[in-house]
């Protein structure tokens, strides 16, 4: 099982090989892999996660910056709320979840509340399909 935080929902899906680090890389494509095949299921958590593990700016358990720290909190809430009012179990299939995630961040204006901050929002292929849309 894979376990992912809220805004890594979004993340997994406009993912095209940027990271922190070579280890980081290594480990997000092993999970995007995962994902996109529907080889694992996904648990949803509200902390750091499997793609976090490889961060070089994780420290006991949380973003080593205390201000971006709040900030991926914070967009992890955002994003879980907007899930888990839909659905609320233990463990999701990817293919589904990711409908879920989708038809909740459909408007330029629930992606932006996430994800406008990003250093990766101008280059991310899944902000850029729904704001075409």
């Amino acid at each position: 099982m894979i376990r992912l935080r809220g805004h890594h929902l979004l993340c997994i899906q406009g993912f095209q090989g940027y990271g922190y680090s070579e280890e980081f890389l290594e480990n997000m494509k092993k999970i995007h892999k995962k994902i996109i095949s529907n080889e694992e299921n996904i648990q949803l958590v509200t902390g750091p996660d499997d793609i976090c593990k490889s961060c070089p700016n994780l420290n006991n358990d949380k973003c080593k910056n205390n201000k971006e720290n709040k900030i991926i909190l914070k967009m992890d809430m955002i994003v879980l709320d907007k899930v888990l009012n839909k659905e609320n179990k233990k463990e999701y299939n990817p293919s589904e979840l990711f409908k879920i995630v989708n038809n909740s961040f459909k408007r330029k204006k629930d992606i932006e509340e996430v994800c406008i901050g990003c250093m990766w929002f101008n280059k991310c292929i899944w902000v850029k399909k729904i704001l075409n849309n």
